[in-house]
């Protein structure tokens, strides 16, 4: 994953079926590559489910998110163009 980040030169990655409950910093941290970074997590049950929203803080500065087991609506900026 962290190659294809680079590779791509991603910005915002969204996973869905992360199959875990829980998801911490240092795991975010490895799966970029950096620490720059901000993230949501809506939890599975390790079997199914599971959504992570991840991007640079570079380029995107975060407002507010809004969950359900569906979805994450991330709601920000993108920094360069300052668009919503």
């Amino acid at each position: 994953m962290r190659r294809c980040i680079a590779t791509e030169e991603a910005k915002f990655l969204f996973i869905k079926e992360t199959k875990t409950v829980e998801i911490t910093d240092t795991r975010c941290f490895s799966l970029w590559g950096d620490n720059n970074i901000g993230w949501i997590h809506n939890g599975g049950d390790n079997r199914n489910g599971g959504l992570l929203s991840i991007w640079h803080k570079e380029a995107f500065s975060y407002e507010s998110h809004s969950t359900t087991k569906c979805y994450i609506a991330t709601v920000g900026q993108h920094v360069k163009s300052a668009k919503r």
